[in-house]
């Protein structure tokens, strides 16, 4: 069986498709990851084959940040994903994307949430389409409703039947690496979801004797398109240094280091390192609540406090740590803060606190080992290998 991933391909989005595809390599099938040419590096370092697709030109998404950055959080969410991700990215990658469709000829497509294109190239071919999802229901649904319209335009331009409330997009299966004990029990799941544990699952995490804080906002925070490096870094090291810890900061992006200024002893600024090596012996993780880093610290059973910055699913992602008891959501400003604005100086100010009482309450470190434990439990990816399989031969018979 040939299988065809699509995303954009920024690390978010390419990071949690490779398990899958891992997982059809080992069982014997053919595996390509079609994302934007932009970003090979990203799907070079999953160790799975490119195909590069198109990408929108810099001054045609670069000039939509000023408008965007004047909106509220949800309106610029919504903005973002009908404007950015189903129509430029959608129209930019189309192309290429049919193309590869009928010069590799797949059996199954799996998208990730944010890539729409293939849901128009396989109703187009006929061919089978999954997605694996980016974050908990509650974003996926909003994200739908956002996209929908825009998505609709390209399909009614490629002779498609109207899809304006995205039920066919949303109908498709839905393969997702969240644990239950995140989901909003308010929202109703995709149809035909299925959990699967995305990695090998690690041993609890055995916090060093003097504790290791770890500081991630993502792999794009820093980017010099944002407003957050070097200032959203160094306020987070000055809230945190002066607590009786070591404190290990990534910023991602290649940037200089220097901006930060002097830091304390017990500070360690790095651009990139392995994760799940650093989460093994952490007492608290400081995170943006992107897909990786919260899942990640989840697993290793460490809480977090998770400061959202530009992106609706980290509000999701933060409002859902504190819902399970895992951690502590600085998110109280949803509903004041612009779509790409910093924190306030207030949620600076409520750092420290909130990383004392992860460091202090055994309450969250319990909660967030019990979600681990679930986690662990989940199937490994691996099986999800025949619901995949099963979900070609459905749409092959038809």
């Amino acid at each position: 069986m040939r299988v065809l991933l699509t995303t954009r391909g920024s690390s978010g989005h390419v990071t949690p498709l490779a398990p899958f595809g891992h997982a059809l390599v080992r069982a014997g099938h053919e595996v390509l990851v079609a994302a934007q040419w932009r970003f090979e590096e990203n799907v070079e370092r999953t160790g799975l084959p490119f195909a590069p697709l198109g990408a929108p030109p810099d001054e045609e998404w670069m000039a939509l940040l000023p408008e965007f950055a004047r909106l509220g959080l949800d309106e610029g969410h919504d903005r973002m994903v009908a404007e950015f991700f189903g129509d430029l990215d959608l129209r930019a990658m189309l192309p290429r994307l049919r193309e590869l469709a009928d010069e590799w000829r797949p059996d199954l497509i799996i998208r990730e949430s944010w890539e729409y294109g293939s849901t128009i190239v396989a109703e187009e071919r006929g061919i089978a389409l999954a997605r694996v999802g980016l974050g908990v229901a509650g974003v996926e649904t909003v994200s739908d409703r956002a996209a929908a319209p825009a998505v609709d335009v390209a399909r009614i331009a490629a002779g498609l039947p109207a899809d304006p409330d995205g039920e066919l997009m949303r109908a498709t299966p839905y393969f997702s690496a969240m644990p239950s004990a995140l989901e909003d029990p308010a929202v109703p799941l995709p149809p035909r979801t299925l959990r699967f544990r995305t990695a090998e699952a690690p041993p609890p995490a055995v916090p060093d004797a003097e504790p290791l804080v770890y500081v991630s906002f993502g792999s794009v925070t820093a980017s010099a398109h944002l407003p957050y490096y070097p200032a959203l870094y160094r306020a987070a090291i000055d809230a945190l240094a002066p607590l009786p810890v070591r404190l290990l900061v990534t910023v991602g992006e290649d940037r200089d280091l220097g901006e930060l200024g002097p830091l304390p002893a017990n500070v360690t600024v790095e651009r990139w390192v392995p994760q799940d090596e650093v989460l093994a012996h952490a007492s608290a993780v400081v995170s943006h609540g992107g897909h990786g880093s919260t899942l990640g610290a989840l697993a290793h059973g460490v809480p977090l406090t998770v400061v959202p910055l530009f992106a609706l699913d980290q509000w999701f992602n933060a409002e859902a740590v504190e819902r399970a008891g895992a951690g502590v959501a600085l998110s109280s400003d949803r509903l004041t803060r612009l779509a790409i604005e910093p924190p306030s100086q207030a949620t600076s100010a409520a750092l420290r606190p909130a990383v004392e009482h992860l460091l202090s309450d055994p309450g969250p470190s319990a909660a967030a080992r019990a979600i681990a434990d679930e986690m662990r439990a989940l199937p490994p990816v691996d099986e999800a290998v025949p619901a995949l399989e099963a979900i070609a031969r459905e749409r092959n018979a038809a």
